[in-house]
């Protein structure tokens, strides 16, 4: 008998330490960052949520306010089609690189992202995004094939391209001639040619170029010109903007003063998104245009805009296909007509549209059957980015711009 009453102690102890213990294993709480992971083997679909369940996408946009309009008519379209309502959220461009860290680090991230083409690849090596393909293997029509490398690492596409926007160098032919130039400097020896000349004018307000330093595309515009890029080490280049930045107008955001000091001669020359030229530009302004032309020569001065699916995206097969509508031919030409932004599918530029006959270039130098091929550091590009803002703005010389060039490619 007490042999009994110490086996049934033994169990009461048992199913005690077991009861305890249970709410601690299910139950954790704690706090951690999580580290985003890659699919281990991308062939196979991450879980996309209960097929055919799907009532609304979530997308996240910086947009202008023209540009927001188009796409939420395109959107409502897309609605009655498919009867998946699309919620829109637009941040201000000011915003836009935050926003997107917050989307793609938080549990509770949009079906969809737009972001500069060229984070595309960074975010895909750290697995922040999803692979596009693995859910519909053509998602809208074939891109134009000079972003294709933007949107391919490991042989698949991580990112689905809205439109392209060149960045150009603007002037007054009139007052570039009272410089001693006809059209923009195509050398260093030109730009060094004019830099001295504005100098030996000893006018404070008159500046040999305007920038913007939210990103490197208009310097990019300005080493192309002489057939630099922002990863070559052209020391020369370096030194003359380390010497020439005292004479550059900078700004953070888009300014509508650079229109009327190009004119008035404030400004020689302007590197500009060719969007605003198109807007803002008139009859005594002049363009010159850097596209590639079969090669890489303009590619890294051309802005690109991106869809691309967070890696908790919820309903990532759905969001697929709202891209695949967006990025159609005929809503990509729909958004040109509206818009004026210029589109990023091959076919466009072959068919011969009207549309494409009022651009200040041939549109035909934007279409290779080539892939583009670039010097880029395996570092992030906004490292890049604020490297050469730092540079522009005199926190780093043309040694330590060099400098942090090498450390980003480590």
């Amino acid at each position: 008998m007490l042999r009994r009453k110490n086996y049934w102690l033994l169990f009461a102890i048992l199913l005690l330490a077991l009861t305890s213990l249970s709410p601690s294993m299910e139950l954790d709480t704690s706090e951690r960052t999580r580290p985003q992971k890659l699919p281990l083997d991308q062939s196979e679909r991450p879980d996309s949520g209960e097929t055919g369940n799907v009532q609304s996408l979530r997308i996240r946009v910086s947009l202008s306010s023209e540009e927001l309009r188009e796409l939420e008519r395109i959107s409502r379209n897309y609605t009655l089609s498919s009867g998946i309502e699309v919620v829109l959220s637009n941040v201000d461009s000011e915003e836009s690189a935050e926003v997107l860290k917050q989307d793609l680090t938080t549990g509770d991230s949009p079906d969809i992202v737009m972001t500069d083409g060229r984070n595309i690849s960074d975010l895909a090596t750290r697995g922040y995004l999803l692979p596009v393909d693995v859910y519909q293997s053509v998602p809208g029509s074939a891109p134009l094939t000079l972003l294709i490398p933007q949107m391919q690492w490991n042989g698949y596409d991580w990112g689905v391209p809205l439109d392209i926007d060149p960045y150009v160098l603007v002037y007054s032919p009139a007052r570039l001639a009272e410089l001693g130039l006809s059209e923009a400097p195509k050398s260093l020896e030109q730009w060094s040619g004019l830099l001295k000349h504005l100098r030996e004018k000893q006018d404070q307000e008159q500046y040999i170029l305007a920038m913007d330093t939210r990103n490197p595309y208009g310097y990019s515009a300005v080493l192309e010109s002489i057939g630099a890029s922002l990863t070559s080490e052209n020391a020369a280049m370096l030194e003359w903007t380390q010497n020439a930045r005292s004479s550059f107008y900078l700004t953070s955001r888009y300014n509508k003063e650079i229109w009327n000091m190009l004119q008035e001669g404030k400004v020689a020359v302007a590197a500009l998104p060719l969007s605003e030229f198109q807007k803002h530009g008139n009859s005594s302004l002049a363009v010159e245009v850097l596209l590639p032309g079969g090669s890489s020569k303009g590619y890294e001065a051309m802005y690109s805009r991106f869809f691309a699916l967070p890696a908790e995206s919820s309903n990532p097969e759905a969001a697929v296909k709202w891209l695949a509508y967006i990025t159609s031919s005929s809503a990509q030409l729909e958004w040109l007509e509206n818009t004026g932004r210029l589109p990023a599918l091959d076919e466009l530029y072959r068919s011969g549209l009207p549309e494409m006959d009022r651009l200040p270039f041939d549109s035909g130098v934007l279409l290779t059957d080539e892939a583009i091929t670039e010097e880029r550091p395996v570092g992030s590009w906004s490292e890049l980015s604020t490297a050469v803002a730092m540079l522009l703005t005199g926190k780093l010389d043309a040694a330590g711009y060099q400098e942090a060039l090498a450390a980003t490619s480590k």
